[in-house]
């Protein structure tokens, strides 16, 4: 379920401080449709030759499960079983052998082997105990000792003789098991010197090579495929289940019509990377050198677990095309919250995640996701489903949920919903047993709203929950209220996601219903909670809007709350509303300049942090010290002040004792950008270069976590705030080779800030650029680079609002009338030099109106004053 309480935690941005926050061709042939089994192995070499031919296959599948002096295994005969019939279905010869000792083991292979000749195919499928010794593969029969490894059966002579019989060799090796034998036994294989037992897993068979080009091979020799249940040299599964999870993804995707075999062992390994949670994946070592597609008659193709199976598989081919940094941050994300890969690979398809490429947001995309499917399934209960339409709708959506069909399942939740809509119809003419009915009716509409959230899709979640929220509000005070504030969270979700302030009014409407609902069981804490939640919405309309009224009413509500929960009935509860309290005095005090804001919002997390100490909650402890170094941060900017400064570094210094690039690497980094800021603008202040040169080291070692393709806003942060450091060394040092860097690094940040995804770190990269610029043009005294400065100020100052944001704006207008000064002063420019006055003169008046700048208004004068006296000076 969804929890009522909505507490955030920030990491605050203060200026320039960080957020912690072998496939083969597929071709497609018809399929021969046949009244009795016959085995449809298709060969294809070019679409002219794509035609149907029922060819012989012949096949031995052998599962050794009872050993008698070796560890036992639990499923190897249960997978050949299941092998045997499918192998079987498929239209194969098939010889099963279970539990077979040398001589039976021995004598199984060399029939056939034997039997093979005049075949098409010939596919062996053992599982069971199989170690790798020299470079030779072995398959254990039941009666091998353990401190005598003898009467192994190697696996490249019955390769070799095999790819001599039979155009196609198929090898499926369930027998990658960790090595029975104990430490140090040793294995001699064609008479050469013994050689230890491999660890785990099995290795490449010998003579699996590429084929050669067509006109140096026996065209009857059509290739061979090599499959290991694991990678070589790796250990493989038995299973929790009645099959190894290889079998089992065999039995699954081996029947799979209109795929190539490629394509089906591609699926087969996915399908065990996601059973396995990561843990094993299969290897396929094939050298054919036509298309092999492998069948019988079609699976059905219709119906909606038809559809299910096709987006499996699509899924799955989707899978095997996903880079590396991706799948690990799927397992990372799936692993931390307990949630299975399927449903988030799912998701990916749903945002419409090219997965060649890296999404700067996916992570946090991920993480919400699974949270929100974490909630789902704790909550969701099957037995309140009766109605047999809505009971076998709901099951099939269930079912495309777990094997990551997210839209399908989306689908099949609003048929349920329709379904949910005609049976109201029939309610309002049938009232007995209404309660259990619209009961039934609300959790569909429930059911269909979490669906959404998996899909992201906020605004169908929030109507659904208004749905289900009206068939229950006359009979169940709890859900009802559960209802209407997860319809509220949805409205924030939406109006959060889509920067819709129209979604945020609805959810404060939600909220609003929602507190009346629980007039009628009234609870302290739950109702403060949800105040809360009204407050965040209303901080996130108020910086949207900059209309400070919301902010005022969200700080009225953080102290309503304070003052009916003290510290010392909820100390936790209470923390956590100064932490957010402090937070939107922080977000008051950077867009105005109001300093007894930014005093508040120090004492507020001091409170927080008082509760949350280092011993108790190290992590919380640990974000409120980054919180308060981004508040001081921000205080010593309003006047260059060097002891706010120092009282920021040593505030993240300190957040850098818990965060740590081990435990949490992300983090680490997103605190040593901020660090660095922080040295860097105590540097420059101090005039102390070594500072400046520790805050650059601290943003090079966060780049090192927080790389561009992994963290790319990180990553253009700490450029941006390193082109800063830059512009501080070349004013302190007078040599312009650092500007030049700063302008490198810069720019190296705008490939990532765009005016599409960040319009505000976009303009203040233009203004960084127009105060290097401004310096190289002073160093070199050339107009060139001024007239760069100004025209990057100008783009800067266009999307810069002076109502909104009005100490950057001043800023802006500040540099840009000392470039409009070397310009008119350098090339006799009098329009100008009037245009650097007005542009002092707007900084100079915000600044004061703002209560900021006190150290600059005699800076602001004097610049004036001395237009006044050019301007004043005879035309020439």
């Amino acid at each position: 379920m969804r929890s009522a309480d909505k507490r955030e935690f920030r990491v605050n941005v203060g200026g320039r401080m960080a957020t912690a926050s072998l496939p083969m061709r597929r071709m497609i042939v018809r399929q021969a449709l046949a009244a009795l089994a016959a085995c449809l192995i298709v060969f294809v070499a070019t679409a002219a030759e794509a035609q149907d031919k029922a060819l012989k296959g012949i096949a031995l599948v052998i599962g050794q499960s009872s050993y008698a002096a070796l560890p036992p295994l639990a499923n190897p005969a249960n997978d050949a079983r299941l092998i045997s019939g499918l192998l079987g279905d498929l239209g194969f010869e098939v010889s099963t052998v279970l539990d077979a000792d040398h001589t039976r083991l021995s004598r199984a292979l060399r029939r056939f082997a034997e039997d093979a000749e005049g075949s098409d195919v010939a596919l062996l499928y053992f599982a069971g105990h199989g170690i790798e010794a020299g470079g030779e593969n072995f398959l254990v029969p039941v009666d091998t000792a353990p401190d005598d490894p003898q009467g192994l059966v190697a696996l490249s002579p019955l390769l070799s003789e095999l790819q001599a019989a039979v155009p196609v060799t198929i090898m499926l090796l369930d027998a990658c098991r960790t090595n029975p034998f104990p430490p140090g036994a040793m294995i001699a294989a064609d008479g050469s010197s013994p050689a230890p037992v491999a660890t785990a897993g099995l290795g490449a068979l010998r003579g699996v090579v590429p084929m050669k080009k067509a006109g140096g091979t026996d065209p009857d020799t059509l290739g061979v495929v090599i499959g290991f249940a694991a990678e070589p040299g790796k250990a493989a599964l038995d299973g929790a289940g009645g099959s190894s999870p290889y079998a089992a993804a065999l039995a699954k995707h081996l029947p799979a019509a209109g795929f190539a075999f490629g394509d089906v062992m591609t699926m087969v390994t996915e399908e065990v990377y996601l059973a396995t949670a990561a843990r094993q994946l299969p290897w396929t070592n094939a050298s054919l050198r036509r298309q092999l597609f492998f069948g019988l008659a079609p699976e059905e193709a219709k119906g909606d677990e038809a559809q299910i199976r096709g987006e499996r598989r699509k899924l799955l081919l989707t899978i095997a095309a996903t880079p590396l940094p991706t799948r690990h941050l799927v397992e990372q994300v799936a692993s931390t919250h307990g949630v299975q890969m399927d449903e988030l690979y799912g998701m990916l398809d749903v945002l419409g995640v090219d997965v060649a490429k890296r999404d700067a947001d996916l992570g946090s995309q991920l993480e919400e996701g699974a949270r929100r499917l974490k909630e789902i399934i704790a909550s969701r209960d099957l037995q309140a489903r009766t109605d047999p339409e809505i009971v076998r709708l709901g099951s099939l959506a269930d079912q495309a949920e777990a094997e990551g069909a997210i839209r399908l399942a989306l689908s099949l939740r609003e048929r349920a919903s329709t379904r949910a809509a005609e049976i109201d119809r029939a309610l309002d003419e049938a009232e007995a047993d209404i309660r259990k009915r619209r009961s039934e009716l609300s959790r569909t509409f429930q059911d269909h709203a979490e669906t959404a959230l998996l899909n992201f899709d906020f605004e169908t979640a929030a109507l659904r929950y208004a749905d289900a929220f009206g068939q229950i509000e006359r009979y169940d005070v709890g859900r009802s209220y559960f209802l209407k504030v997860s319809e509220a969270d949805a409205w924030a979700d939406f109006g959060k996601r889509y920067a819709n302030s129209d979604g945020l009014q609805r959810s404060l409407a939600a909220y609003e219903t929602a507190w009346q609902v629980g007039r009628a069981a009234p609870n302290a804490r739950r109702d403060a909670a949800l105040r809360g939640n009204m407050a965040i919405v209303m901080t996130q309309l108020g910086e949207r809007t900059m209309d400070a009224v919301w902010l005022q009413r969200a700080a009225d509500i953080y102290q309503a709350i304070l003052k009916e929960q003290p510290r010392e009935r909820l100390p936790e509860d209470w923390a956590y509303t100064q932490l957010n309290l402090g937070s939107l005095y922080h977000i008051i005090g950077e867009r105005t300049g109001d300093r007894e804001a930014l005093a508040n919002a120090v004492r507020s997390f001091e409170g927080a942090a008082g509760i949350m100490t280092r011993e108790v909650a190290p992590e919380q402890w640990a974000g409120l010290q980054m919180n308060l170094g981004n508040v001081h941060y921000t205080i010593a900017n309003m006047d260059n002040d060097a002891k706010e400064f120092e009282k920021s570094y040593k505030a993240i210094e300190r957040t850098l004792t818990i965060w740590t690039k081990e435990k949490t690497p992300h983090l680490w980094a997103t605190a040593q950008s901020n660090l660095g800021g922080s040295y860097s603008a105590y540097g420059v202040t101090t005039g102390d270069t070594k500072f400046i040169y520790r805050g650059i080291a601290a943003h090079e070692a966060a780049m090192t976590v927080a790389t561009r393709e992994k963290s790319p806003d990180t990553w253009a942060q700490a450029q941006s705030n390193i082109s800063s450091a830059y512009i501080g060394l070349g004013d302190l040092t007078g040599d312009p080779a650092f500007y030049r860097s700063a302008v490198s690094a810069n720019r190296a940040a705008r490939q990532v800030y765009t005016l599409e995804n960040d319009a505000a770190a976009y303009a203040a990269s233009y203004y960084n650029e127009g105060r290097v610029l401004l310096r190289i043009g002073r160093a070199e005294n050339g107009l060139p680079a001024l007239r760069a400065a100004e025209e990057a100020l100008a783009i800067a100052l266009r999307h810069v609002d002076r109502v909104q944001i009005p100490i950057q704006w001043a800023r802006i207008r500040s540099v840009t009338g000392e470039v409009l000064r070397e310009l008119g002063e350098r090339g006799m420019d009098r329009d100008a030099l009037i245009g650097a006055r007005a542009a002092f003169e707007d900084a100079r008046t915000t600044f004061r109106e703002n209560g900021m700048g006190r150290s600059g208004q005699g800076f602001w004068e004097k610049q004036i004053a001395a237009i006044d006296a050019q301007l004043a000076l005879p035309k020439p």
